[in-house]
Order: structure tokens, then sequence, then C-alpha cells
């Protein structure tokens, strides 16, 4: 399912690993170099000038075709960025995540189509979709792009559930760069990768409602409130885990050092709910995409099912669908309503 970081990359006819083009250009170069020693042994009788001149000629000829070769493969060494474009909303944002990529491309997993009054009404084929975009279309882009430099990019506004579903899908040999989307940019530059140090505001995990249990549901704030009111009025499970932040807002985990650091509490509070026994989580969650995607990438299959629910604040029951994912058989990844 997953693919390896050890696809080949698409050889290029100017690449020196082409036995051709490495054959030509050595033939090339002992061509001039013969030249050059006959001209020597030739023109014994011509001025000093003109055969200085010659050889020069010669000389700038092996120049030119050793700078051919050392920028072939500065060229092929070069870090190479594949970007993945997980588009979720109403309408196609109008700046695509290649325009900030420096030396890459992206594959758009365009899910627009999905949406109907602003509002995901095709879940299941949302989620085909990203399967298929990670799983095919991303296996066979990095196929091509091959170099062991390759770094993938990821960005996008998905629905929370496909956009965890999207870091779980992605293998952990690969590294990863998270971007988020400004809509508010006024120099057109939306899109900007997350960087920079952590600060004091970072998510506290509380569990005092949490009791040992097959199922177990995680409430996580980071840009926006989530009501405990409103998941406790659809589900009756006992056992709460409130994750947030201190000072709850938009774009608050846009520092690596403390998207990093949550990555690895993350993936230390699923090993432990799996060590007393929980075979689902349950998460609600409210946060910018790199936050979803990063969390998504620490589910491990030793760890419990998970499922992660959709917000919809018209919907009577607030959480109408979910994304279910890494259960012990083949009945995921699956829409669950």
């Amino acid at each position: 399912m997953l693919f390896s970081k050890r696809a080949r990359k698409k050889r290029s006819l100017w690449t020196v690993e082409n036995p051709a083009v490495a054959s030509n250009l050595v033939m090339k170069t002992r061509n001039l170099l013969l030249k050059a020693s006959q001209f020597s042994l030739e023109t014994d009788q011509l001025p000093m000038s003109v055969q200085i001149a010659l050889f020069g000629v010669g000389f700038i000829g092996v120049a030119i075709l050793l700078y051919e070769f050392l920028h072939l493969q500065n060229e092929r060494n070069k870090k190479l960025e594949l970007g993945v474009e997980h588009i979720g909303l109403k309408k196609r944002i109008a700046t695509s995540l290649s325009s900030a990529l420096k030396n890459g491309e992206a594959i758009p997993i365009d899910l627009t189509e999905c949406y109907q009054n602003d509002k995901v009404y095709n879940p299941k084929k949302a989620l085909d979709l990203t399967i298929f975009g990670i799983e095919s279309i991303l296996r066979s882009k990095a196929a091509e792009f091959g170099n062991k430099e390759t770094t993938i990019a990821y960005g996008g506004m998905a629905p929370v559930g496909l956009g965890f579903l999207a870091g779980y899908l992605m293998p952990n040999t690969y590294h990863v760069d998270v971007w988020d989307y400004n809509r508010n940019a006024k120099d057109g530059k939306n899109w900007y990768k997350v960087e920079g140090y952590t600060d004091a505001n970072r998510p506290m995990i509380d569990r005092s409602n949490y009791v040992p249990d097959q199922d177990v549901c995680l409430l996580i704030s980071i840009s926006h409130p989530v009501s405990i009111a409103q998941v406790r009025a659809k589900f009756a499970f006992p056992s709460y885990i409130d994750i947030k932040l201190p000072d709850i807002k938009y774009d608050s985990m846009s520092s690596i050092e403390k998207l990093k650091d949550f990555e690895n509490e993350f993936a230390e509070l699923l090993k432990s709910l799996a060590a007393d026994g929980a075979e689902r989580v349950h998460i609600f969650c409210a946060a910018q995409s790199s936050f979803n995607f990063s969390m998504g990438r620490q589910v491990t299959r030793n760890h419990p099912a998970i499922i992660v629910y959709e917000y919809d604040i018209s919907h009577p029951e607030k959480y109408p669908w979910g994304v279910l994912f890494n259960t012990k058989d083949s009945s995921s990844p699956a829409i669950i309503h």
C-alpha cells in the first residue's frame, strides 16, 4: 500500500547515468585531445602564435565539456520538492502550492467536486480521491523523481479527518515539510512553510475525565474550542481527554518546533491508551491542516483504531460523519455515519 523511498528517478537523456551520454562525453574529450596532438605534430611549420591559438581552442573545448559534466552532476543532486495540495473547499483556491515551491511541482488532490452548499455532501468520494492521490498518484510521481533528497511538501485545507488520513498514509520514510495557507495574505504569497520555534502557548493534556475504556474520546481545541456538551450529546462514552491550548486561536501551531514536540506527546498518548486496553479513539479536532496531517503521521499499527469526526455547525448532530482508519482488519479506511 505504501510506496518506498528507494523509487528510482526517471532518467533524463542528459544525465551522466545514461551510458550513451557518458560514452559520447568521453569520445568528445578524447577526439579533442587527439586533434590537439595532431595539430602539434602536423603543424610544426606554423608560426608559434598559431600553434598557441590552436592549443588554446582545444583547451577551451575540454574545459567546456568538463563544465557541462559538473553542471549536470550538480543539477542531478539538487534537492527536489514534490508537493501534495489537498484541496478541500467549496471552490479551488486561487494560488497553487506549486507556485510556492522553489524546485518542484505539486500534485492536486481536489475534493471541491465533493462539496455542495459549502458542505461535504459526498465524503466517500472525498475519501477515495484522498487515498488514490496519496497511494497511486504520489507513488507514481515519486518514482519519477526518485532522488533520495526529494522532499514531500504537504499543504491544503481538507476536512479534518481526511487531513489525518493523508498523514497516516504518508510513509515515515519520507521527509515531509508541512505548509499552511494564509487566506489574508496581501502580497499573493498565501502559502507558507511551517517553521520557527516554540513558545509558551503549547497544547495541554487534561486527563481528569479519563478512565480506561475500550472507547476513548480526544477533544482537541487548537484553532477553535471543541464543545464537550456537543460531543456528549451524540456520544455516551464515559472516557474523555481534553487537549487544548491556553490561548486558542487560528494558526496557533505555526511553529515546526512546537508541532514536532506535540507529535511526540500525541504518539505517547496513543501508546498509553493502547496499553490501557483502548480499542477505538474518537477524535474531535479543530486545528489547522498542518496539525491534522502531522498528527495523522504519528498513528502506527500498534495504536488503537482511529475515528476523526467532521464538524458541521448546521447539522443537528454536529458531527454527521467521520473517517475510520488503522483498524486491525481491512475494513478501513472508511467513512462512518
